[in-house]
């Protein structure tokens, strides 16, 4: 199955939970609230999560007639969902943004000096280097590339 996620392209989801059935071999009402929170946990919407489940409930129901004895058989389902996301991010657009933020070197400015990088957590200080991202955020240009 195909999905589109919003920022991610080419990947693959594995998800695992219990399947439990009811009388017609569809799944209980708790394994897809399983399913609808591991698959949720991986932002897929919920529209798709609906026709994932939906689509492994009938899946298990036409199986689990055509075991020899279903009492005893484990039944383990791989969920395979690719993202299908042309507009997402891939590695040439992350590379072509790397040599950006290596260009959008710069010292901070005296009103930055007592600001804290988010990723180390120290001052900028009045030496040394940073890059800014576009919402504004700035880092220390050596806690991403060095």
């Amino acid at each position: 199955m195909k999905i589109k996620r919003a920022m991610t392209q080419k990947t693959k989801i594995v998800i695992s939970v219990a399947m439990k059935t009811a009388s017609n071999d569809h799944l209980i009402h708790e394994t897809v609230c399983d399913m609808e929170s591991m698959l949720g946990y991986h932002e897929i919407d919920f529209d798709s999560v609906m026709e994932i489940i939906e689509q492994t409930s009938d899946f298990v129901a036409h199986t689990i007639p055509t075991l020899d004895d279903p009492t005893n058989t484990d039944l383990d389902i791989i969920v395979k969902i690719s993202d299908h996301n042309l507009d997402a991010f891939c590695r040439i657009d992350l590379d072509v943004y790397i040599i950006e933020f290596r260009e959008n070197q710069r010292e901070p400015t005296p009103s930055e000096k007592d600001d804290i990088c988010p990723i180390c957590c120290e001052e900028f200080g009045t030496e040394g280097v940073i890059n800014s991202l576009y919402c504004k955020h700035s880092y220390h240009h050596h806690c991403i590339f060095d």
